[in-house]
């Protein structure tokens, strides 16, 4: 966000170009514009494109609600491009704070897009004081009154929910930053968008910082802090995200605790030679949380990390990973990492802390050109290796799915952990490339045998069995809600489906996650190809 002016007298108008930068098929938005009313006085938006338009805002208190969206059915804006500009007249003196944030963002297809973050600006305002000299006809002229260089300028207030602290680094490229409480908890009662940010500058250079945090201070601000519901660092380096249930519901949490981050890149010369020919040029990270020196080693969505990546020519953003160097010196793909088009970071929720890069997994198969339509979700699915080929390079795009087929991809993309010693089917045995899968789902409660005892392991899904498959485990790993599907346009084959799978196939129509395989008709016995599961999963991926 980018204002006409750095300053302005009382009175004057001044106008905020919202400029969105990287985008990628960005249709339309709805924004919440904060502002501070003692100082400015909202007056007008205007839209900059020809095919564009911004509606009517909506005033509240100090907050405006703005809907933008392009008009014609074209692709969305791609690239660097100024939205609209929302202009103020200035009513007050001082450094006035604004920020924008967007609630919702669209591609062309309708679809809901993530990631996209928003913007602040300040403003100061002069009250334009002036001493008027009489002329001999009795008019006057003006001029300004003489500075005082004793007196110093105000300095500029600070940006509502942010902490700004400037790095100094040692001589080895080390930083260390202890946030002062008062200091953070000033931005966490001024925070417009249930956020504080910290940013840190002057890291040009930095190996290895920590950032220390007041936890104990941040409890027993109780009602201060209690809007906030994330802090976010960015350091330079790369972007944590930390969800403040972590502190607030730790019983950890002394009234002196303090909470710890660390970010350090790892020297390649200390990584194993098969390790560096796969990460190649790209940075590792060794990411560390600890609540008064111990290691906080579990997570349960409640970080967030952004890591730098620079496409390369040729490079598709579905395929850009994130990997985990584990300890027995394996990399393991992260199955929630995506690269973000408008940030150029890609961004992931680790389950913990350790060693983590971005890179690109170049996968092709050859036999794709009779399902471009799925081209994409088979790619970015065999990159974070949810799923393969039936040989070498050929994906079978056409050929059929087994039951056990589609629950292996389901538990690769959710990560099921195998726990359970066996799994209660007559025709799943100890030691079959599927058997991990089937008794990790069985376990979590996803799938369910057959009147004989058996899974039915070479049995075609079909695709109301795969619709109650994905609304299980969307459910029951907490990825969120579906809707019921409640007042949808019924399938004209709705009575052919099973009383048991209903619910799942309404609520996927609805959703989007599984659409019909002609105009009105569901299929629901019809067996799934390999491409269709695979454009599900992805969607699936895409929301979760």
């Amino acid at each position: 966000m980018v204002p006409s002016t750095a300053s302005v007298k009382a009175g004057e108008s001044v106008t905020f170009t919202v400029a969105g930068k990287s985008l990628a098929d960005v249709y339309g938005a709805e924004f919440e514009f904060f502002y501070d009313p003692a100082k400015l006085k909202y007056t007008g938006v205007r839209g900059l494109g020809t095919d564009e338009f911004v509606m009517a805002p909506t005033l509240d208190g100090n907050k405006i609600e703005l809907v933008y969206t392009r008009t014609k059915p074209v692709a969305g804006l791609t690239g660097d491009r100024n939205l609209f500009t929302v202009t103020f007249q200035s009513v007050g003196t001082g450094a006035a704070a604004v920020s924008i944030t967007p609630t919702t963002v669209l591609n062309s297809q309708s679809q809901l897009m993530s990631g996209i973050s928003g913007g602040s600006a300040n403003v100061s305002i002069t009250s334009g004081d002036s001493t008027s000299t009489s002329l001999p006809n009795g008019g006057s002229t003006s001029t300004p009154p003489p500075s005082n260089p004793a007196t110093p300028s105000t300095p500029p207030a600070p940006v509502p929910g942010v902490v700004s602290v400037e790095a100094t680094l040692s001589g080895k490229g080390v930083v260390n930053i202890d946030v002062d409480s008062k200091v953070l908890l000033a931005a966490a009662v001024s925070s417009l968008n249930k956020t504080v940010l910290i940013q840190l500058g002057n890291t040009a250079g930095t190996k290895a910082l920590s950032v220390t945090l007041p936890a104990g201070a941040w409890n027993q601000a109780g009602a201060a802090t209690g809007k906030v519901k994330s802090i976010t660092f960015e350091t330079g380096i790369a972007n944590v995200s930390i969800d403040t249930k972590l502190i607030e519901k730790s019983p950890a949490v002394g009234l002196n605790s303090k909470l710890q981050l660390t970010v350090a890149k790892v020297e390649p010369t200390t990584l194993p030679a098969d390790i560096r020919q796969t990460t190649g040029s790209q940075t590792v990270y060794d990411f560390s949380l600890s609540l008064d020196g111990q290691k906080i080693t579990k997570f349960n969505g409640e970080i967030k990390v952004e890591l730098p990546y620079t496409l390369a020519p040729g490079e598709k953003p579905n395929q850009v990973v994130i990997y985990y160097l584990a300890d027995d010196g394996t990399l393991e793909v992260v199955k929630n990492g995506r690269y973000n088009a408008s940030t150029g970071m890609v961004e992931f929720k680790p389950k913990h802390f350790s060693k983590y890069t971005a890179n690109y997994a170049s996968i092709a198969f050859r036999d794709m050109d009779g399902a471009v339509w799925a081209k994409e979700a088979v790619l970015g699915l065999a990159a974070r290796e949810v799923i393969q080929g039936r040989s070498e390079g050929s994906f079978v795009p056409g050929g059929d799915v087994t039951r056990a087929e589609f629950v292996q991809m389901l538990a690769q993309l959710f990560d099921l952990q195998n726990t359970a010693k066996s799994a209660p089917f007559t025709d799943v045995t100890t030691g079959t490339w599927y058997y991990g899968a089937i008794a990790s789902a069985q376990q979590a409660g996803l799938v369910q045998g057959k009147a004989d005892g058996s899974f039915g392991v070479n049995d075609r899904i079909t695709r109301e069995d795969m619709a109650v498959l994905i609304y299980r485990a969307w459910q029951l790993l907490g990825a969120g809600t579906l809707n019921s599907g409640a007042g949808i346009t019924v399938f004209q084959d709705q009575k052919l489906t099973s009383d048991y799978a209903k619910e799942a196939v309404a609520a996927l129509q609805y959703e989007g996650l599984m659409n019909g395989v002609t105009e009105g008709f569901f299929d629901p016995k019809g067996a799934s190809t390999r491409a269709q599961a695979a454009m599900v999963l992805y969607r699936l991926y895409q929301r979760m």
